[in-house]
């Protein structure tokens, strides 16, 4: 699959789990905090903020760049995803709920890449044992 088509996808999947989580946090916060909010920006900007990391995620596709890059781009798209959209639509102030909040997603972040790694590095080394198998049984 293209790099494009990819792209698409992870956005498409990225937007819908981003509203969906918008729409579980509304119905989560009290009804105080509710009133001063717009359910549609809210829906909206949440669509984003799953759509620009996910969407991003595309960067670890790209065989040119190495993981480190590829790791340091996407963490830096994600970050300022965060900063444009959460304190803006004040998820999150200042403080120490922001501090909690890069906390988990530094936890978060670090959790997903060193599974996606460790996967990663696994069908590797399946790969690498399966072609060594095949290049072994065509010299005899």
């Amino acid at each position: 699959m293209e790099l494009k088509s990819r792209f698409l996808i992870n956005s498409l999947i990225g937007i819908i789990a981003g509203m969906t989580v918008g729409m579980i946090m509304w119905m989560l916060n009290s009804p105080g905090d509710l009133e001063d909010r717009n359910f549609a920006l809210h829906i909206i900007m949440s669509g984003i903020h799953g759509l620009i990391p996910c969407g991003a995620m595309t960067v670890f596709e790209i065989e040119s760049w190495g993981l480190t890059k590829s790791t340091v781009v996407h963490a830096t798209i994600t970050l300022a995803t965060i900063l444009a959209i959460e304190l803006p639509m004040k998820w999150f102030t200042w403080g120490a709920d922001f501090a909690i909040a890069m906390l988990i997603y530094v936890v978060i972040y670090v959790f997903i890449w060193l599974f996606n790694y460790l996967y990663w590095k696994r069908t590797v080394n399946e790969m690498n044992d399966q072609l060594e198998l095949f290049l072994d049984r065509q010299k005899v």
